[in-house]
């Protein structure tokens, strides 16, 4: 009886428990692209084109854009932050606000 108590109990922890590696959330099969997590939580699914990015608990990369194609890694940690951010060869256009080539880049 002990046993199945416990292991209804560890059933229950793990579920409750957002999926992750360390601190680092993981894609789920119901999430391919990633997600935008809030406290634990999937609050919206990465669109065609992006990719889940968190930082856990460290200094953020800042995502690539027209304007900025090779950002610089912030110097401060950052706890908790989640973005989707463009595919690797494509880059934010922050006038459209879409992922697209450096040389599609709006003028």
């Amino acid at each position: 009886m002990r046993c199945l108590i416990m292991l209804c109990a560890l059933i229950a922890v793990a579920l409750a428990a957002p999926n992750t590696i360390g601190d680092v959330p993981i894609a789920l099969p119901s999430h391919p692209r990633g997600c935008v997590w809030i406290l634990g939580k999937c609050s919206r699914n990465c669109e065609e084109g992006t990719h889940s990015y968190t930082t856990g608990c460290r200094p953020k990369m800042p995502e690539a854009t027209c304007d900025v194609p090779v950002p610089v890694q912030e110097t401060h940690s950052v706890c908790d932050f989640s973005a989707c951010y463009c595919d690797p060869g494509t880059v934010r256009d922050t006038k459209t606000k879409k992922c697209v080539k450096l040389e599609d880049c709006s003028k």
